[in-house]
């Protein structure tokens, strides 16, 4: 019986996920908020076909590794530092004032100035998943404005590191000097080996470990999960790690391969991530904090959209382009979940704190392309607008010609 419990549990989710995909893809909304869908409708507060929520966070945090890990195969270095202007100084810009206006926020709130901290770096940071999704089914992931926003998300992600040593030093459960120490030492360490790997691409595995379809696969996860095991011993971001290895093999002639073999298993783990962020939010307390809940996910859309637009403005983009790259990061990301479930184990959020993070996380994510269409229709009109004008300007302009022709014949 329990087995047959067990199959039933999992049909029902692939059925409910399957049946949310196919109806939010004929309106190009990403899987991913429909996978998020399907988690808090049979999640604990939902149906109850999944309920163990500690094996929940393992599955999705093994869905964020192979999440990067693909990300970091898709980077191409020579590109990311062209547009290192804006991805560095536009994202540091972009978390300072996030931490300042979250900040403020908490002190007129009443929390601690640790609370505002946290808050101001989790929702710094956007999902790569819905912003890559958004620009593939766009076709827009080449556009300037789309590679602004590549930029961008992976200076984000390789901030998780600093982000997490900072958070870690401030909670009430203090690292210790040698733990410090240790990751300190070891990312110098590990960025030298990255370095060093990036400039001499030539390597390669041995063809005698290639040679069928499953050592190709195990050897895939292998070097994720190694990478990611690697980062976590030394105390730094498992996902970070896997990124990292995603972008040695894309420097090596190792990423085709691969991508070909490990695609499909890629697909479930990032589903089976975002099912569990969806199975993560607790319905009863939604309906209790409904009017917070939305209040709150509106102030992050704007908020990042607003930052964002403003920064990418004074580093020289145009207002359009800003606007654009604005509005694709204003979601709070998946990394996001991480520094949520960070601060709590830290002392710095309490359980309807860490709830409520998940919530608004979970909101904007499925929100976020809603907003998208938003930020394009404003902009449309805005371009509309501006070409009425020049119009009526053209013709006010003719017409004074005509007129000054009239006069002298």
């Amino acid at each position: 019986m329990e087995m047959n419990a067990v199959l039933f549990a999992i049909v029902g989710v692939i059925g409910c996920a399957f049946l949310f995909a196919y109806i939010l893809r004929m309106y190009n909304i990403p899987a991913a908020v429909a996978y998020i869908i399907t988690g808090v409708v049979v999640g604990p507060s939902g149906l109850a076909f999944v309920q163990d929520k500690d094996l929940l966070n393992h599955l999705g945090e093994l869905g964020v590794i192979m999440l990067m890990f693909f990300i970091g195969m898709e980077v191409s270095l020579p590109r990311l530092i062209s547009k290192w202007r804006v991805a560095v100084l536009g994202t540091a810009a972009q978390l300072a004032l996030s931490v300042a206006v979250c900040s403020l926020a908490a002190w007129f709130l009443g929390w601690t100035w640790q609370a505002g901290l946290l808050f101001g770096f989790i929702i710094s940071m956007s999902s790569t998943a819905v912003v890559l999704t958004l620009l593939k089914d766009s076709g827009e992931l080449e556009t300037p404005f789309g590679q602004n926003a590549l930029g961008v998300l992976l200076m984000q992600d390789l901030a998780i590191v600093p982000i997490m040593i900072i958070l870690g030093m401030m909670g009430e459960h203090e690292m210790s000097n040698q733990a410090v120490i240790v990751q300190f030492v070891g990312g110098i360490v590990l960025v030298a080996l990255v370095i060093w790997l990036l400039r001499h691409p030539g390597w390669h595995i041995p063809d005698a470990f290639l040679k069928t379809v499953d050592k190709r696969i195990m050897m895939g996860l292998l070097l994720c999960f190694a990478a990611a095991a690697l980062t976590a011993w030394i105390g730094l971001s498992a996902p970070f790690g896997a990124f990292l290895a995603g972008m040695i093999l894309k420097s090596s002639d190792q990423a085709e391969w691969v991508e070909e073999h490990l695609h499909s298993l890629y697909v479930v783990f990032v589903a089976i991530f975002f099912l569990s962020v969806g199975m993560l939010v607790d319905l009863n307390f939604v309906m209790e904090n409904i009017g917070f809940v939305i209040l709150a996910t509106l102030a992050v859309f704007v908020l990042n959209s607003g930052i964002n637009t403003v920064v990418l403005r004074v580093l020289g983009e145009t207002w359009g382009m800003s606007l654009l790259t604005g509005g694709l990061l204003s979601q709070i990301g998946e990394l996001s979940f991480l520094l949520a479930s960070l601060g709590l184990m830290m002392g710095m959020l309490t359980a309807d704190g860490h709830q409520m993070a998940i919530v608004v996380i979970a909101f904007s994510l499925m929100l976020s392309p809603l907003w998208m269409v938003a930020v394009r229709l404003l902009i449309r009109e805005d371009t509309q607008m501006m070409a009425d004008k020049t119009l009526d300007e053209e013709i006010k302009e003719m017409a004074k010609q005509l007129e000054q022709t009239r006069r002298r014949g």
